[in-house]
């Protein structure tokens, strides 16, 4: 056999074994890792079942809005999955999952939940989450929420409250408002437009909406009337 064939044969043997220490070491994966996965999705798609029997029913995000808000939420720009729509106490839910993009060399689809309710009229930005503003490394494109401290203790080692006015801060988490938040587990929260909304990073289920729209509807029923009027951006029709 010539020394150039022998080579090339040699080299496919090589390829060959290599791609079969792959298929075979995939196959091992799978066979332990498989069942597992398989358990975690049924157990999502129970938790996920169910939101007919509540009046959570397939809608539409009017004018984008809780897409938009889902971006201001985390920070990137994604798309809504399972979209619902709702009542509670007369206002208006919706609820999605927002997916986005990691990224990277091997980009991933990131799985991550809203939950919102309307508001009468639209009001200024107001973040509350249990991570701090990160200061823009260039110069922004639009003005940068203010993180501002409120008169409790507590909801300041818990939270992070920031929006572009600390006067508009602490009107909307006055004492009765903050005494409700505290009053509830963990729960990041912002209000976008008319929108105010519990996300999550982890797929939507039907228990976390059940336990954040009463959260989010106490909170609508706390905002005082002169934040509505004086605060307002505009009044919806």
């Amino acid at each position: 056999m010539p020394t150039w064939l022998d080579a090339l044969v040699g080299m496919q043997m090589g390829v060959a074994l290599v791609v079969g220490c792959v298929m075979a070491v995939g196959w091992v994966i799978a066979r332990i890792a498989g069942p597992g996965l398989d358990r975690k999705a049924a157990e999502l798609a129970r938790l996920q079942a169910g939101a007919e029997r509540y009046g959570w029913l397939p809608g539409e995000d009017v004018g984008g809005r809780l897409a938009a808000a889902g971006a201001r939420c985390f920070g990137e720009t994604g798309t809504l999955r399972r979209l619902l729509v709702g009542e509670y106490e007369g206002r208006r839910i919706e609820m999605a999952e927002y997916l986005y993009s990691s990224g990277g060399k091997l980009p991933t689809t990131v799985v991550n939940n809203l939950v919102a309710i309307e508001l009468p009229v639209s009001l200024p930005e107001l973040r509350v989450s249990h991570d701090s503003v990160v200061p823009p490394s260039l110069p922004p494109l639009e003005p940068v929420l203010e993180t501002s401290d409120t008169e409790s203790d507590a909801f300041n080692q818990r939270y992070f409250a920031a929006s572009l006015d600390p006067r508009y801060t602490s009107a909307m988490l006055h004492p009765r408002m903050i005494e409700w938040i505290l009053a509830h587990p963990h729960q990041d929260f912002r209000l976008v437009g008319n929108l105010l909304i519990a996300y999550t990073d982890k797929p939507w289920t039907v228990p976390h909406t059940l336990a954040a729209v009463p959260f989010l509807s106490g909170m609508v029923d706390r905002i005082p009337p002169f934040v509505l009027k004086d605060f307002a951006l505009d009044r919806l029709r």
